[in-house]
This record gives C-alpha cells, structure tokens and sequence, in this order.
C-alpha cells in the first residue's frame, strides 16, 4: 500500500502530513477519527454528520475541520486508520513458519485464526461493506479506498493460496487461483456478517467445516470455486 495513516489531509488528496508538534494534536486526531468510525458502523455514511462527530468525540467542528477539510475526507482517513488497526494483528495472507504442513490443516488454521480477529470489530470493514451497498450520484472516496484495499489482500491472498498449493502437486492457474482467493473473500464477508447479525462468537466447530470443505474443494483436481 501507498497509502500512510494521516495521509488523507484538508484537501481530501493523498499527501503526507508533517508529525505533529505536540501529542496533543495527535489525540485529538485519534478520538476523532475513532468518533468517526464508531458513528459511521452505525448510522452509515450520511448518518456520520460532523455534528455527530463532534458531539461523540467532544471535540469542536473547528479541530474536526482542520485535521480533515471534509467529511468525505474524515470518513477516507478514519477507513484506512481503522485498516491499518486491524492490519497489526490480524492473520497476514502470507507464508508462515509456524502454519502446519498439511495443506488442510493450514487452511483451518489461517480461518481460526482470522474469525478470531473479525470478532475483534473491524469497523472499516462493517463501513466498507455499508458503502458497498450505497449507491450515490458522487461516489465517496471512502468507498475507492475500501475496493482498493480489499484488491490488495485479493491479491496477498492469491499468493498465500500459491505458496500453500505449492507443495501439493497441483497446478492452478492464475485465474483459479484468482477465483479461489474471491470465494475466499466472499466466506470471510458472509462469517463477519453472521457474526454481527447475531452478535456472538462464532463456533470453533462452524469454522471448521467451513475451512475443510473449502480444502476438499480447492485440493480437488477438478476447478475450484467455479
């Protein structure tokens, strides 16, 4: 990713801020944008008003005004933030040393592990798909940057799939591997959602036929996912 926490500044275009003089400016920054956030999972994009904000975050519309210019700018820089957030500890789409070597095994492991960290409240993915379903005459630059960041683990995820095929004898080509990795996203989309429907912890036993009949289906010779 090109994009930096802080990046999104008055103007809503990609630049990089200089570090603020003070810690002070930093918080307030923060709680905004997590004001934001909280708001936006909510009430959705047009419920996520400045008043609203500023009310939550106990900060002036003025503070909220010189750190993002716009709304649209605010809701961009509180989507990437939460992003970022989520990124530190979240399970990455990438060869790990500590995975089992049974392909199978793997791939219960990664969604174990990944359900875990969904039940920890993701908000820019609960606002990314809220935005998804929006329809607007201007498109929000929120709702670019979630299809944008969600083609970057598209694409981390095709080459965790490789690397996790690579030792199986077969042979997926890139499309498969593409279709593979999108049947993937749709899984994780699907389990988030029940997740939030229900408002409870997701059964350990419910992930794992879930993992293991994707493994049946991908390790199969026969195209996956299609």
């Amino acid at each position: 990713m090109t994009w930096e926490a802080g990046s999104y500044g008055r103007t809503g275009s990609v630049e990089r801020k200089s570090e603020r003089p003070n810690r002070q400016g930093d918080a307030s920054r923060e709680a905004i944008l997590e004001a934001a956030l909280e708001i936006a999972a909510e009430r959705g994009y047009d419920g996520t008003t400045v008043a609203a904000v500023t009310e939550r975050s106990g900060l002036p519309a003025s503070s909220i005004y010189w750190h993002f210019g716009s709304k649209d700018a605010l809701l961009t820089a509180a989507m990437e933030y939460s992003y970022r957030e989520w990124r530190r500890n979240a399970p990455m789409w990438r060869p790990r040393r500590q995975e089992p070597d049974d392909p199978t095994e793997r791939i219960e492991t990664w969604f174990q592990r990944a359900v875990k960290h969904l039940t920890r409240n993701p908000h820019f993915w609960r606002m990314g798909l809220i935005l998804t379903l929006e329809r607007r005459v201007k498109e929000p630059e929120a709702r670019r940057l979630f299809f944008r960041l969600r083609q970057e683990s598209e694409d981390a995820m095709v080459e965790w799939w490789r690397d996790v095929l690579a030792g199986t004898g077969l042979d997926r080509s890139e499309e498969e591997l593409r279709r593979i990795a999108r049947f993937h996203f749709m899984l994780m989309d699907g389990m988030y959602i029940q997740y939030r429907a229900n408002a409870a912890r997701i059964p350990t036993r419910q992930v794992s036929l879930i993992a293991r009949a994707l493994a049946a289906r991908v390790l199969k010779q026969a195209s996956p996912c299609g």
